[in-house]
C-alpha cells in the first residue's frame, strides 16, 4: 500500500547496525509513493531547478543527474517503467526535502547523501536510462553512476 507522504522515519526502517541500505533505502522510498508525491514534484520543479542550480559548481555530476533525473520524470509517464517512475520521484523529492540523512548546509559533505540516493536510482534503473539517453540523444557516460553493485 502506498502512502502520499511518506516521512523520513519511514524509510529509515532500512538502517541497522550496519549503517544503511541504499538500495533497500531507495527501493521502499519509492514503494511509499503516491500520485500526490508526483504532482508535488510537478508543483515544486522551479525549486528543484533553483537547487540544482545552487550545486552546480560545487556538485557538478549530482547537478547534470537531477537534471536528468527531472527530464526523465517530465515525460509521459506512461513512456516509464513504474518502479523506475517511483524511484525516479524518491530521488528527486529526496533531493528537495530539508530533512535528510545528512544536512545540506554541512561543509564539504551535506550534499553525500543526495548524491548517493540519486546514483542508486541511476544504477538500479541503468538499462532504462541508458536506452533513454541513446534514443535523445544524450551522453550516458557523463551521468552514469559511479556506484557498483
Amino acid at each position: 500500500m502506498k502512502n502520499s507522504n511518506p516521512s523520513l522515519s519511514a524509510y529509515m526502517n532500512y538502517v541497522s547496525e550496519e549503517g544503511i541500505d541504499l538500495h533497500r533505502f531507495v527501493e521502499h522510498g519509492g514503494r511509499l509513493l503516491g500520485p500526490h508525491d508526483s504532482e508535488g514534484i510537478s508543483a515544486n520543479l522551479a525549486d528543484l531547478h533553483e537547487k540544482i542550480s545552487d550545486v552546480r559548481e560545487r556538485h557538478p555530476l549530482l547537478a547534470r543527474q537531477l537534471t536528468f533525473l527531472a527530464s526523465v520524470f517530465e515525460i509521459d509517464p506512461a513512456l516509464v517503467p513504474e518502479t523506475v517512475r517511483t524511484e525516479t520521484v524518491f530521488g528527486l523529492l529526496y533531493a528537495l526535502k530539508e530533512m535528510d540523512l545528512m544536512p545540506d548546509d554541512m561543509p564539504e559533505v551535506g550534499y553525500l547523501d543526495d548524491a548517493a540516493v540519486t546514483e542508486v536510482v541511476l544504477s538500479r534503473h541503468a538499462v532504462f536510462f541508458e536506452r533513454y539517453c541513446e534514443k535523445h540523444g544524450l551522453e550516458w557516460a557523463a551521468l552514469k553512476p559511479e556506484i557498483r553493485d
